[in-house]
């Protein structure tokens, strides 16, 4: 089932009535349904509302579920955001998630530790996506002990990825700590949607050795859909750095006769890699080691009386990081250290929301939820004891139609960690005024948040020795952090006609109590830098100014071009732990992607990325970035049997450094095949 089943959104301003006022009593009931969908999981989108919205009304922009928990228009949402269709995934040519979103303005890419790829917004990250919020289908996936989000290991496969929403702002109204900067939700189809065969298979340069088996079908009133996906290659040449991950997953769901379902998602990723630090310091370094996720979602859905519904939904995630780590017995004279990475990970999570609609005009949802994280790692903590952190949280939501041209979303969510012990008040309002049928002007005040992660707050990371009663600490947390906040102002600017759309963002975000890192005296404990261990603390406030702006467009003879570009400014002139704060943003970053349908079942497309010259916190200045993808394809048919057969190019400009100096990729070709049964 495609979107517009539930919902038909005129334009208010070229149709002259409120948006609300539809006809059919059955096209509100499934408004009620679809929203309360968008709460937390966003199943709604596997329950079938997911794709490109191709068969929404001509002229009308698509709909978002992520930014407020209710589907609204894109040029109405308290947000601005980013969608990436499947079309889009399928003609960037992307093996991995993380490529895709080069799309996306003021996302910077790139790999931190040899092939383990990272992402920031904004810059002000080091190798981890703290300040990002990363969901699966409304729920999170993100490792909460360092703020890490493991980009290659996901418990989804690309394949089964129908659509991206990235929230470009503060969204911690909607979701709470870590939706400081951004909010990346990962939609998949339904289950109905994936019923037969289908498969797929990559090979090419560099070991590039790729595969995806699905099967869906219908058992009684289950709708289900498993999928088996394995991605690998080489990783960067002439070091040990091979990786290969591997996906299950299950989608399912089963309706009610009386209305409402329930949908269930599984999913297990292991990523086996290899890693070698360039560190001369570290020569017994290289070495092989897993990374295992663990995801699982319930959620039943019931609609009240016809103009309510309730949501329930239960999660949780499960993280290890494998990495045994190595020996040393260079770094001091007869004593063989033993570096140990291991870390576990858990979360529970349980919410519930309820949609109301009051009138024509006016709709509400509110919501409570609860999510327990705990962690194991004694070499990250300096105990065998397992440390935990609970959030509790409240929140609500309304959108009020003023008149045809007049839109106002308000929404706030109570939050409370048993970590920093505080309760955290984040509000969010946006004005939207239809200037006519195609442009409309917003103006937003938003704000973020993150708590502190255990490891900022009660890291101790050592380093035992095998052969003698050492231990040698590099982290000290001196704790008592108080929670990152951001608030944002933006000013933008939508217009759509048909299916071609542009969107601007003027934007300033001030940052307060971030956290930053620095070296202290530590002369009571042996340390990995002579009487120093790195801390934690808050610091003074961070303002980043800029402008964004997107394209999508596309015309009637099967060409389709997507464009971002992002000037960003990163003020820190009056931080106190790191001056360098400002050159972790480019200052200029652009994306690029045409494609084009040809006759007789061929497309070609091309995908261009550049970013002037940054940083990664605390690491060398990095010049000028810029790649160069291309994709061919051909659709064709083997009997009755789709089969669509493709040649990627990737970095076809020449080799690139990707983000550090002794890290840098080689031209690379592979060809992949996908049938259809």
């Amino acid at each position: 089932m495609k979107l517009c089943r539930y919902l038909s959104v005129p334009s208010p301003a070229r149709q002259g009535r409120p948006l609300f006022g539809w006809s059919s009593s059955r096209t509100v009931w499934y408004v009620l349904v679809l929203a309360s969908m968008g709460s937390n999981s966003h199943l709604g989108i596997a329950a079938g509302t997911s794709g490109d919205r191709d068969d929404l009304e001509p002229g009308s922009p698509p709909l978002v579920l992520t930014p407020s928990r209710l589907p609204q228009r894109l040029d109405e949402s308290p947000s601005t955001v980013t969608v990436i269709d499947r079309a889009l995934i399928e003609a960037s040519g992307a093996r991995r998630l993380v490529d895709v979103l080069r799309l996306v303005p003021g996302f910077q890419v790139g790999y931190k530790i040899n092939s383990l790829p990272t992402a920031a917004y904004h810059g002000l990250n080091d190798e981890y996506a703290r300040r990002t919020l990363l969901l699966l289908n409304g729920q999170r996936i993100f490792q909460y002990a360092r703020g890490v989000i493991e980009w290659n290991n996901l418990p989804v496969p690309l394949e089964n990825i129908e659509r991206i929403e990235v929230i470009r702002g503060p969204a911690a109204a909607a979701y709470g700590s870590n939706a400081l900067q951004a909010v990346i939700n990962i939609q998949t189809g339904g289950a109905a949607e994936y019923a037969g065969f289908s498969s797929r298979i990559t090979s090419g340069d560099d070991g590039i050795a790729d595969g995806f088996l699905r099967y869906g079908g219908r058992w009684g009133r289950l709708n289900y859909a498993f999928s088996l996906a394995s991605v690998g290659d080489d990783g960067y040449p002439g070091i040990h750095d091979n990786r290969r991950n591997t996906n299950l997953s299950f989608l399912g769901d089963i309706p009610f006769a009386a209305g409402g379902e329930l949908q269930l998602q599984a999913g297990f990723a292991r990523g086996d890699y290899q890693i070698q630090d360039p560190n001369p310091a570290l020569p017994t370094n290289p070495r092989d080691f897993p990374v295992t996720d663990h995801f699982q979602s319930l959620r039943w859905r019931w609609p009240g009386a016809a103009n309510d519904e309730w949501v329930v939904t239960l999660s949780h995630n499960a993280f290890h990081y494998g990495d045994q780590g190595f020996t040393n017995d260079r770094l001091l004279p007869g004593i063989v250290l033993r570096f140990d990475y291991d870390i576990q990970e858990t979360r529970y999570e349980a919410d519930a929301q309820y949609l109301r609609r009051f009138s024509d005009r006016w709709r509400a949802t509110a919501g409570l939820g609860y999510y327990h994280e705990a962690v194991h790692s004694p070499r990250y903590f300096d105990t065998d004891e397992t440390l935990d952190n609970a959030v509790s949280w409240l929140a609500g939501h309304t959108e009020y139609r003023i008149d045809p041209a007049w839109v106002v979303n308000v929404g706030a969510m109570l939050e409370h960690s048993s970590l920093t012990r505080s309760w955290l008040f984040l509000p969010r309002i946006s004005v939207h005024h239809h200037l006519d049928g195609r442009q409309t002007l917003r103006i937003a005040y938003a704000t973020g948040s993150r708590q502190p992660t255990l490891y900022e707050n009660d890291g101790r990371a050592i380093v035992r020795a095998t052969n003698a009663p050492l231990t040698i600490y590099g982290v000290i947390a001196s704790g008592d952090l108080d929670p990152e906040i951001s608030r944002s102002l933006e000013v933008g600017y939508h217009w759509q006609s048909g299916r071609n759309q542009f969107d601007a963002r003027l934007f300033r975000e001030r940052y307060s109590d971030y956290i930053g890192t620095y070296y202290r005296p530590a002369p009571d404990v042996p340390t990995m830098l002579p009487g120093v261990v790195l801390d934690f603390a808050n610091d003074d406030p961070i303002t980043v100014r800029g402008l964004e702006a997107q394209w999508d467009w596309r015309n009637g003879s099967g060409t389709r071009l997507f464009a971002s570009y992002a000037l960003t400014t990163i003020d820190a002139s009056g931080t106190r732990f790191d001056a360098g704060y400002q050159d972790t943003a480019p200052r200029h970053g652009l994306g690029l992607l045409v494609s084009q349908e040809f006759g007789n079942g061929w497309q070609a497309s091309l995908n261009y990325d550049y970013q002037s010259g940054m940083q990664w916190y605390r690491d060398e200045p990095i010049d000028r970035y810029h790649q160069l993808g291309a994709r061919i394809a051909k659709r064709l048919k083997l009997g009755s049997t789709p089969v669509v057969a493709e040649v990627i190019g990737a970095n076809l400009l020449g080799p690139i450094e990707d983000y550090l100096p002794d890290q840098s990729w080689d031209r690379t070709l592979f060809f992949r095949v996908s049938v259809d049964y």
